[in-house]
């Protein structure tokens, strides 16, 4: 049954996830010598036309990874739903690799392009795309549950 309110849940939070490609996760703008720069899934982008540094091609290829697994779990959870203790097991797995998403940037990427740059940054729309996504993963794990509670009662009055 794709009808379910977890399905609506699980789709909201791989819609939150697809966001993150799109928005950036936040603004590192400094008025003066230093630069200007945005945070990306894809990466680090220089917003100047002579940047001060280059970052390595794979800077941001973990948080991308991350970010598709993230956007891929979701929707093959969408489509097990005649296996629901499957269903509880990728999404317990999905709860845990968007923790660690928001964790991996809050605390190694914000901090790392804070000391390359020398600038504090300013969070973005991208930076709330996880929590978002985090939200309603715990969502449809709830109601997931409550139905697999649902039919073993059933089950026992049979």
């Amino acid at each position: 049954m794709i009808q379910r309110i977890q399905s609506l849940f699980l789709a909201i939070a791989a819609a939150a996830a697809v966001l993150m490609l799109f928005f950036p996760v936040a603004d590192f703008f400094s008025g003066t010598e230093l630069g200007n720069y945005k945070l990306l899934a894809t990466g680090l982008k220089c917003m100047d036309p002579n940047p001060k540094f280059q970052t390595a091609t794979w800077f941001g290829f973990p948080l991308l990874a991350l970010v598709s697994i993230c956007i891929i779990l979701p929707l093959l959870t969408l489509f097990l739903y005649k296996n629901r203790q499957l269903q509880i097991r990728i999404l317990a797995f999905n709860i845990l690799i968007t923790i660690v998403l928001i964790i991996v940037v809050l605390m190694y990427y914000m901090s790392s392009v804070q000391k390359l740059t020398g600038i504090a940054p300013a969070y973005q729309f991208g930076a709330f795309c996880p929590l978002i996504s985090l939200i309603f993963l715990v969502l449809a794990n709830r109601y997931i549950r409550k139905d697999e509670n649902l039919v073993k009662s059933a089950d026992r009055l049979r």
